[in-house]
């Protein structure tokens, strides 16, 4: 077991404790802090992406991106099976799945993409397939690791389905009032129910041209409520699970120097393009953990590095540039309750990735590699966020 302690610094809250009379009222800083409690190393040579950890299961899934494989673990790091499925062999799920891979049981992965949902032993034997009929397969982008998730609701499945294209495109306002963030998937059938449109106070319908990409909704699950934030637009939504998903409350986030992207000019933007501006924020990835939704996001740029940054025109120029943008603007966390007052906002402690799940109260992140030191491993980090500080009655 690794033990890593990352103090924050911020007082994130004030904790009120009444004791006799009204005027008797006094308020207490209350300080969070990251603690790093366990970690899980798996020695392996190869560039792998985190998709799902089950504790209770003993079981840890990964991607290896240069061999397109699924790499499955237990907690002590042993390798307990490898597989790679070509996108046309008769038992694939087809070129990638719409979100990370995850655990049924001890034996049993789950896939979901475009065909349909897949379920998979260890070593890539195919246990059961649910193809989407083909009136209703549609060309949904996907995820190799666990920034989009597969959530279980009921019966059904629900995930981010982002359609970079449609009927129509990004050029047309068609296009955002006809766009849905989210689909249930019904892991019996493999059919796919598209859902939840933009709201209509969202940057994303001002009459401007947006990439696709910046659209891709996060969200989360709690009780019967459905929490979303929509890519680039820095507000939290909240909606009752059942349709009609009737919206409960929207509230901008409090965002350290959040760069909104505004859009194009629909007459210059070519419709057929899809690319990503990193000068502009983004916010990859929403999750509740115990009694708090943490936010991971980056802030853009300002408007001179944004200048330059359009004005690259070599290779060197951007090596140069990138480096350092990438010392200036370091990814962010955000801590909010769960009514959505922002607790704390920093950035992401060294060495923790940007990619991370919560399971049973605690958060596990992918690790960076050390940049100075060749790892033949790649590890994960069971974070817990906890209070500090606080005088109990």
């Amino acid at each position: 077991m690794i033990r890593q302690s990352y103090p924050l610094l911020l007082v994130i809250a004030a904790f009120f404790a009444c004791q006799g009379t009204e005027t008797e009222d006094a308020s207490e800083p209350i300080n969070l802090e990251l603690e790093v409690t366990d970690s899980v190393r798996i020695h392996y040579v190869g560039v792998l992406s985190f998709m799902d950890i089950q504790p209770d299961m003993d079981r840890a899934l990964f991607f290896d991106l240069q061999k397109r494989s699924f790499v499955s673990t237990d907690l002590q790091g042993n390798i307990l099976g490898q597989f790679s499925k070509d996108r046309d062999s008769p038992d694939g799920f087809g070129s990638f799945p719409m979100a990370a891979g995850r655990f049924l049981d001890q034996n049993r992965i789950q896939l979901v993409s475009m065909y349909g949902v897949f379920e998979y032993d260890l070593e890539g034997n195919l246990l059961r397939s649910a193809k989407t009929p083909k009136d209703e397969i549609k060309g949904f982008s996907g995820r190799m690791d666990a920034i989009r998730e597969i959530k279980q609701v009921g019966d059904q499945l629900l995930l981010t389905g982002l359609l970079p294209r449609t009927e129509y495109n990004k050029t047309q306002p068609e296009f955002y009032d006809t766009f849905q963030q989210l689909v249930w998937v019904d892991p019996q059938s493999g059919s796919m129910e598209q859902f939840l449109g933009l709201d209509s106070a969202s940057i994303f319908q001002n009459n401007r041209s947006h990439e696709p990409t910046t659209l891709s909704a996060t969200f989360d699950i709690r009780d019967n409520e459905l929490f979303v934030i929509s890519g680039g637009d820095p507000y939290l939504n909240v909606y009752e699970l059942e349709e009609p998903y009737k919206k409960l409350k929207r509230m901008p986030l409090e965002l350290t120097d959040f760069q909104v992207n505004p859009g194009e000019d629909p007459q210059k933007a070519d419709p057929r393009a899809i690319s990503f501006d990193p000068s502009y924020g983004m916010i990859s990835k929403l999750t509740i953990v115990g009694d708090y939704l943490l936010i991971n996001y980056t802030t853009g740029y300002d408007d001179l590095d944004r200048e330059e940054y359009q004005s690259i025109q070599s290779q060197e120029q951007w090596q140069v540039f990138n480096t350092r943008v990438g010392e200036k603007y370091k990814p962010r966390l955000q801590v909010l309750s769960l009514e959505g007052e922002k607790l704390l906002d920093i950035e992401t402690p060294d060495r923790l990735g940007n990619v991370f799940v919560s399971r049973d109260g605690n958060l596990w992140f992918n690790v960076l590699p050390n940049p100075d030191v060749e790892e033949d491993f790649f590890q994960i980090n069971k974070v817990e966020i906890k209070k500090a500080g606080i005088n109990r009655l």
